[in-house]
């Protein structure tokens, strides 16, 4: 009797391989498996333990409200363009940096430079830049990989300059009753301004608006500081937030005008009509009419000046009265008068007087006919 002793076909023998190569892989992992995974563990610990040892080891870090500054904007201006919108929000950007291990919980926002480059801009029109950034010391804060959203859409314009356009002081409000107001000194009288062309080249007139109602006579002189916007030539006012104002001839851009004014106590004195004559008309003549003009007088000085005058029956004399002896017509004459002379202010120091001369008959008839 005969043994079937015919070999394994290739195939066979392929699948015993495999098998074979099965069984010792799974017994490297079985064999002692608590062994090996202490040992895996083990070497996971050290591996964290040699990490966390070597600080020079750079790790990723967000920073977040890293200030950014635009640069260059001389030189843009020197190739006679501005950036009229697109800046208004740009205040703080995130980045990502990669940072040296030792100094990764230190590292902050105030150790990164962000830069928005704008002399990178050529022409008028919509323009995309990108922000930039560093560490400001490399060496501890390590580098930045990216800036968050860095992309920053401008609009630029055509830049203008304008020489010597006036400033105005727009008054309001009444002065108080009981103040004299000198007049006001400005700080300013002409500015130069720059900036968008468009906005530049309609500008007339720059406008301080001044309130007068808030005069008082313990605040003297009256000095205050106010802002002021552009006008055209029909009185709209223009958008003023891309200007830089100078002071006519000067460098320094200001942003407000300096207004002084001087207050004083004030108050009116009549003119006493009893002391502008003297003497008596012609025989057959009288007077008909007296008129002066003006007929009381505005004094303006400290409080203590001033206050003779608002006792009643105050009044003001003329140095010499108007003579009217054998006069038998009208008399006008000019006649100065005796005025304190520690005022500051006073509007008039003399009063026309014109003195109507009639006959006798005339002035009986014009009084008669006016009981």
């Amino acid at each position: 009797m005969m043994k079937n002793d015919a070999a394994p076909s290739p195939a066979e023998q392929e699948t015993v391989k495999k098998q074979s190569i099965g069984r010792k892989l799974l017994n490297v992992f079985t064999h002692n498996w608590g062994w090996k995974l202490a040992s895996f563990a083990l070497a996971v610990c050290l591996w964290g333990v040699l990490i966390t040892q070597d600080t020079s080891l750079p790790r990723a870090k967000t920073i977040e409200g890293v200030r950014v500054s635009v640069t260059n904007s001389a030189v843009l201006r020197s190739n006679g363009l501005i950036v009229v919108s697109g800046l208004e929000g740009l205040d703080t950007v995130n980045l990502r940096a990669s940072v040296p291990q030792r100094n990764y919980n230190s590292a902050a926002a105030s150790n990164y430079i962000a830069r928005l480059d704008v002399s990178q801009i050529q022409t008028a029109g919509e323009q995309t830049l990108k922000i930039t950034a560093t560490a400001s010391n490399a060496a501890q804060y390590g580098t930045v990989l990216e800036v968050i959203n860095p992309d920053v859409n401008l609009v630029v314009e055509e830049y203008g300059t304008l020489a010597g356009i006036p400033v105005e002081v727009r008054r309001s409000g009444e002065i108080p009753e009981g103040i004299y107001a000198t007049s006001i000194s400005r700080s300013v009288e002409f500015v130069d301004i720059s900036g968008p062309k468009s906005i530049v080249e309609q500008a007339a007139r720059c406008v301080v608006e001044y309130d007068q109602s808030t005069l008082s006579l313990s605040n003297t002189p009256n000095a205050v500081s106010l802002p002021f916007y552009f006008e055209d030539a029909e009185g709209n006012v223009l958008d003023s937030t891309n200007l830089t104002v100078t002071p006519r001839g000067q460098a320094s851009a200001i942003q407000r005008i300096a207004l002084t004014q001087n207050v004083y106590a004030m108050t009116r004195v009549k003119v006493d009509e009893n002391s502008l004559l003297r003497g008596e008309p012609a025989e057959g003549y009288a007077i008909s009419n007296i008129r002066v003009i003006p007929t009381s007088i505005t004094l303006a000085g400290s409080e203590e000046a001033i206050a003779p005058y608002l006792e009643e029956g105050a009044a003001l004399f003329p140095y010499d009265p108007v003579d009217i002896s054998g006069q038998s017509r009208t008399v006008s004459q000019l006649l100065y008068l005796n005025t304190p002379g520690n005022m500051d202010y006073i509007s008039n120091n003399t009063v026309q007087v014109v003195v109507t001369i009639l006959p006798e008959e005339f002035v009986k008839l014009s009084n008669d006919s006016n009981p």
